[in-house]
């Protein structure tokens, strides 16, 4: 399920308690609509025949197994103060606020990844489709040597094994993708990172934005402070965070302050700590951390424009570079061959 179907249906679920539909009524009503997908429309129907069957929303929720642990305890919470209607809200611009910023590093991320295939696309038209007419032209017994010999490999490759190799790329690109959402994935993540300073910088924000937005909304919902601070943990996707948060839900639970916690990691920015003790002092932990997650998506967005005015002129040199060199090789390959047949 999308996180824009969770925060869709979270929106107009909350505006029809609001306006005084229960419940049960309310996600019958959207388990039919047409704007969610076959599979969510069939969750929400579950949901409805668990309500029927005595279970509270969030309960029937957490049944499903479908939802995710942020969602169930700010509906939790929303049931226990009597402002579910509330706590869907806060849900729905939660998720839209993640999703905008997710969008926006995509965004940033989608030039050097088309210059990257673009490259790619080059090599490929010359070994499958150069390469044999200059075989064609020079017969299958002329000298390759050097580049031209390797795109000449590369193609006798893919003509010969082009079904194992699709179906190897789909799989590592599959795998992949569920291995990064992993705790190991999230690791390999931290490591990479770690090696290149601005992407390091850009996933450092990115991740204390998550943070600190989970934070505040699970606080203003009326969640405990030692299960905010690790569910926000997890929807930072930073190892280090999470393994610095569960080190600091036992000094919170031994009487520590939450700054005071924060702090003795090493991890979290002087202005977070800072804050976290203002919000602590003020009795405004909520208020103050969606001041600090505002802050970091201004920093993020103002990283991602610096980091996409460096790699654009580098990728642009790279691919230029790139093409002059194939261009090169072959028609020096060309030119070799020619003098060798004369």
């Amino acid at each position: 399920i999308s996180v824009k179907e969770v925060s869709l249906f979270s929106r107009q679920l909350s505006t029809m308690v609001s306006a005084g539909v229960r419940i049960r009524d309310a996600v019958q009503v959207l388990s039919v609509q047409p704007v969610f997908s076959r599979r969510f429309r069939k969750v929400l129907t579950e949901v409805v025949l668990l309500i029927e069957g005595g279970m509270s929303f969030s309960e029937a929720m957490e049944h499903t197994r479908v939802f995710d642990s942020l969602f169930i305890n700010l509906v939790k919470a929303g049931e226990a103060g009597g402002v579910l209607d509330e706590a869907l809200l806060r849900v729905a611009d939660f998720y839209e606020s993640m999703v905008d910023l997710q969008q926006q590093v995509k965004s940033a991320m989608a030039y050097p990844l088309f210059m990257m295939v673009f490259a790619v696309m080059i090599v490929m038209v010359i070994s499958l489709f150069i390469l044999p007419n200059l075989i064609s032209a020079f017969g299958s017994d002329a000298p390759m040597t050097g580049v031209m010999g390797l795109l000449l490999s590369m193609n006798e490759l893919l003509m010969n094994h082009w079904l194992p190799i699709v179906i190897g790329v789909v799989f590592a690109l599959v795998g992949g993708k569920i291995f990064l959402k992993t705790k190991y994935g999230r690791m390999v993540k931290d490591v990479f990172a770690s090696i290149i300073p601005p992407v390091k910088r850009l996933r450092t924000m990115t991740a204390v934005e998550r943070f600190t937005r989970t934070l505040a909304v699970l606080v203003s919902s009326g969640v405990d402070i030692p299960t905010a601070l690790n569910l926000s943990s997890e929807v930072s996707e930073s190892n280090s965070i999470v393994n610095a948060i569960v080190r600091a839900i036992e000094e919170i639970r031994a009487g520590e302050t939450i700054h005071g916690a924060l702090q003795k990691q090493g991890v979290f920015p002087p202005i977070v700590i800072s804050m976290v003790e203002t919000g602590e002092e003020t009795g405004k932990l909520d208020t103050v951390m969606f001041k600090v997650a505002d802050f970091y998506r201004n920093q993020v967005q103002a990283a991602l424009k610096q980091l996409i005015s460096l790699v654009e002129p580098m990728m642009i040199l790279f691919i230029g570079g790139f093409v002059a060199f194939l261009a090169y090789t072959m028609y020096s390959s060309i030119f070799a061959l020619q003098q060798t047949i004369g």
